[in-house]
């Protein structure tokens, strides 16, 4: 079942939601869909979940201003920093 969030990036409203994916990508940025839409598999958990949403913030953020694998280093870092080095981590619902 798809988990919805609604985001505002540069005065825009942006739909994040985690839902199944096909194929082997982990996630996807739709700029031209009316809310443009972050979409994250629902299936990643951990560090990979981290480093795919913060990939897919770095797309809508940035756009096509940088190159894909810029953005994939960019997420890559973050989620080094966040993970590994501040140990953040994902709050299960309603804790």
């Amino acid at each position: 079942m798809a988990e919805d969030h609604d985001i505002t990036i540069a005065g825009q409203r942006w739909l994040l939601r985690f839902t199944r994916l096909k194929g082997r990508a982990d996630g996807w940025t739709c700029y031209d869909e009316k809310p443009p839409k972050m979409l994250v598999d629902e299936r990643l958990t951990g560090g990979q979940r981290l480093e795919t949403v913060l990939h897919e913030i770095a797309h809508a953020v940035l756009g096509s201003t940088i190159s894909e694998e810029t953005v994939t280093e960019l997420a890559r870092v973050q989620r080094r920093v966040l993970w590994q080095i501040l140990r953040y981590r994902e709050v299960p619902r309603g804790e």
